[in-house]
């Protein structure tokens, strides 16, 4: 069920000093697709097990010619450090196949905002390529509101400030730099509620209207609490939670812990298009480390709930999600992030796509 990848990086480009592109060919020169918006899962072997991280696609489809991924660099990450210091042209990594619904609908609607922060502006950059370069060139009008702390540290800039001279009527976008003043298209200020408001309302002519709550979309894809504080104040708008679309890869470290009980076990059977398999858990045992301890493959990437990449539809059963937040049951019918899904019932059957 999970499969993987290998991948041979052919180029590698700087686009700040901590920040690089890297282009990737399928070693097996299989066919591999992928969305714009969605990411990449990278399989490093460690001394204390396998370990994956996810980077998000800057390239898109059908506009480039290889896929690429977009790396910066995390003060103490064991992994970014390692790609960006040691990985180069030539090298194989392994990976899993392309994961994520931070991803365009099919129909597009008439306005996409994107809120980014940092890397969060890669995945961005797979959805501008796509809207800007497809066969629905004219539409929707784009609008981008973009944090850093500078232009030197900006991922894309250059890029970025080429389409706004290309597209003027479709495509804009407002820097907000922490630590610069008098940037073009830049204010020194960072985003807040009320910030944040006062430019939606003066973009819609002052009134957001049935209409426009309608037919606009938002991309989020920052830090957590910016990312908190653009979707309550979307909210007090009142764009429907329908509108409103996030990315993060942060995993949350105080997720709660279960007491494993190894006298009760519980049945789970995983099952696909073209695969079937039955194995048990432990109380107190994620369903995801129960198959990872017994080597089956589930799909996987963070481990905490975020990602998506672990989702199956519950077939049967009932399972318990235990989020930062708060634990919530679910049963037939909807969907489990086995990671953090814990069986309830002896028996529970899981479909993954």
């Amino acid at each position: 069920m999970d499969q993987k990848r290998q991948f041979r990086i052919v180029g590698k480009v700087w686009e700040t000093p901590d920040t690089a592109t890297f282009t990737l060919q399928a070693a097996d020169h299989a066919p591999f697709d992928y969305l714009p918006g969605q990411y990449l899962s990278i399989i490093f072997d460690t001394r204390s097990g396998e370990k994956r991280r996810a980077y998000s696609f800057s390239s898109c489809p059908g506009v480039d010619a290889l896929p690429a991924i977009t790396v910066r660099r995390v003060v103490n990450g064991e992994f970014s450090n390692f790609l960006l210091s040691h990985a180069k042209p030539g090298d194989l990594l392994s990976t899993t196949e392309a994961h994520g619904r931070f991803v365009l609908p099919s129909r597009l609607p008439g306005a996409i905002f994107y809120i980014a922060a940092g890397s969060g502006i890669t995945p961005v950059m797979s959805h501008l390529k796509q809207l800007l370069f497809s066969e629905n060139k004219g539409t929707p009008r784009i609008v981008l509101y973009y944090a850093n702390r500078d232009s030197r540290g900006t991922i894309f800039k250059s890029q970025l400030d080429t389409w706004m001279r290309e597209f003027p009527q479709q495509f804009e976008c407002t820097y907000f730099f922490s630590r610069e003043k008098d940037a073009a298209h830049s204010l020194n200020r960072h985003l807040s509620n009320r910030l944040l408001e006062e430019l939606l309302v003066r973009h819609f002519g002052g009134k957001i209207g049935a209409a426009t709550l309608n037919d606009t979309l938002f991309y989020l894809c920052a830090p957590k609490a910016l990312m908190r504080m653009a979707e309550m104040t979307l909210r007090v708008l009142d764009f429907p939670d329908s509108a409103i679309y996030k990315e993060t890869f942060t995993p949350d470290l105080q997720l709660p812990q279960r007491k494993l009980d190894m006298t009760h076990q519980h049945t789970v059977i995983a099952e696909s298009r073209d695969e079937r398999i039955e194995f048990r858990t432990y109380e107190g045992e994620t369903i995801l480390n129960a198959a990872l301890r017994q080597g089956i493959a589930l799909p996987y990437s963070c481990k905490s709930g975020i990602c998506l990449s672990c989702l199956a539809t519950c077939k049967e059963g009932l399972v318990d999600l235990d989020f930062a937040e708060a634990t919530t049951r679910t049963g037939p019918g909807q969907t489990v992030n086995t990671c953090i899904g814990y069986a309830v019932s002896d028996r529970v059957v899981l479909h993954f796509e």
